[in-house]
């Protein structure tokens, strides 16, 4: 019977998808979905000055120098951030890191350098050490814009020129690492010319791993997370793409023992069936996406229809994945197939301008949202870029959806940046952030706290 269901879903997602895409018609796929405008475009390069942090209404003078040494094909690039604590008292340290941190860890002194790249995502070698911002692994079912929240990660794709097969991989933190996989896909009806649909078929294979899910407990099994996809270039050429393709993917839930489960204070105890609701999750967790995507040196426009079972979580490396695990692992409570669609936009229809849209909606009411948006050069003098990300709207299906959007918490995160030029190149800089700081308590537990962070500066900048 499932297997009917499974059979009748996969064709009217087909189906959809195509209609999508003609009835839109707009200017995706495995390993050209980290295009430059996501990887770079929404964070802030090239500043020299200094004015004041305000970190949880604490208030600290701002030092920051952003040099950069494009050579050939590499590029290098620092972020020297220095934060001076006027307030503090005997035993304090006064001066600190980017978001308050002391100078005590190797992935604190590593955010020094800013990234070290060669070449760009789309070339046979491509290497970045850096933050991420928006990282996507393949089709984006296991990773799909995740954010390594500031450290400084890896990642590394390399293909045979004429894209016959090809390797994409990363690892979330070299201080630390505890985030690492990727993914390998292979053509192997390629020809040299006179290609089709059939020999540009593609297959490839993914794995992700979080060896510490959950820092809060120790010798917890770790997070590991496969995929096989399958994919026709429909339209291959050298400025557009268009792709039809199936992704199956699996992950291991934690099981009912690594749950905390909270239980209010009463005299009754949870009745059976709610016992059997949560040892009834399975010890693997399913999910099948099939979707169709046009990407364009202007665009990428993605549909995908995503059908999978309780305790499997889509794009389950996603922006807030770190803040918000093991908390977010949650469970249906029947074993019927969960379904739903996710869409996605990056466009940049003007050189001064990059927009970013991904949405996802689901039978649970639940929803993730991202927005991202650049401007630089269409208002004179005035130059802004914002993101905002935000996973489970209105799960608890009291709030509002709308309310519950605009609400920050654990569950989302916000970069706004205003610049106006004063006298070029001088710029005054207001900066507003809601996201997450990675901290060691006294019992060397690896946490993320939330931290609400404004900057104002004055200095120069050299690139924007």
């Amino acid at each position: 019977m499932r297997t009917i269901i499974l059979v009748s879903i996969f064709r009217r997602s087909i189906f959809t998808a195509i209609t999508y895409l003609f009835l839109f018609n707009p200017p995706i796929f495995a390993q050209d979905m980290s295009t430059p405008m996501v990887e770079k475009n929404f964070l802030t390069s090239g500043f020299y000055g200094g004015g004041l942090t305000f970190i949880n209404g604490d208030v600290f003078v701002r030092l920051q120098l952003q040099p950069e040494f494009p050579i050939g094909n590499f590029g290098l690039g620092f972020d020297f951030v220095l934060l001076y604590n006027p307030y503090a008292e005997t035993g304090e340290d006064r001066f600190l890191a980017e978001d308050g941190e002391t100078w005590d860890s190797f992935s604190t002194w590593l955010r020094l350098i800013r990234y070290f790249r060669y070449g760009q995502p789309y070339d046979p070698l491509y290497f970045r050490l850096g933050e991420f911002d928006y990282l996507t692994i393949g089709h984006g079912s296991i990773m799909s814009g995740y954010s390594n929240h500031d450290r400084r990660g890896l990642h590394f794709n390399i293909r045979k020129p004429d894209r016959k097969y090809g390797v994409e991989t990363m690892l979330n933190d070299f201080g630390a690492p505890t985030i690492f996989g990727g993914r390998g896909f292979y053509r192997p009806f390629l020809r040299e010319e006179n290609n089709n649909l059939l020999t540009r078929f593609e297959v490839g294979a993914t794995y992700l791993t979080d060896i510490d899910p959950n820092s809060l407990e120790e010798g917890e099994e770790p997070l590991n997370a496969v995929g096989v996809d399958f994919g026709f270039p429909i339209f291959e050429r050298s400025s557009f793409r268009l792709d039809l393709y199936n992704d199956i993917a699996a992950l291991n839930p934690p099981k009912p023992d690594d749950i905390d489960l909270e239980v209010e204070d009463t005299d009754t105890q949870p009745d059976d069936s709610t016992t059997d609701e949560v040892t009834s999750v399975s010890d693997l967790g399913i999910g099948n996406a099939t979707g169709i995507g046009f990407v364009h040196n202007k665009a990428i426009i993605k549909l995908e229809y995503r059908i999978f079972s309780d305790g499997y979580i889509p794009s389950v490396f996603d922006y807030t994945y770190e803040t918000g695990s093991p908390e977010f692992w949650g469970f249906e409570e029947t074993d019927e197939a969960r379904h739903g669609y996710y869409t996605q936009l990056i466009w940049q229809p003007l050189p001064q301008f990059n927009l970013l849209g991904a949405f996802e909606r689901y039978n649970n009411n639940t929803s993730k949202l991202y927005l991202g948006i650049k401007e630089s050069g269409l208002v004179p003098r005035l130059s802004f870029r914002a993101f905002y990300t935000k996973r489970d709207i209105g799960e608890d299906g009291v709030t509002g959806f709308f309310k519950d959007l605009i609400d920050l918490d654990e569950r989302s995160a916000l970069n706004l940046e205003i610049r106006y030029v004063v006298v070029p190149p001088v710029q005054t800089i207001i900066i507003n952030e809601y996201r997450f700081r990675r901290v060691t308590t006294d019992d060397g537990v690896v946490q993320f706290k939330p931290i609400h962070k404004t900057s104002v500066m004055v200095g120069i900048a050299t690139d924007f």
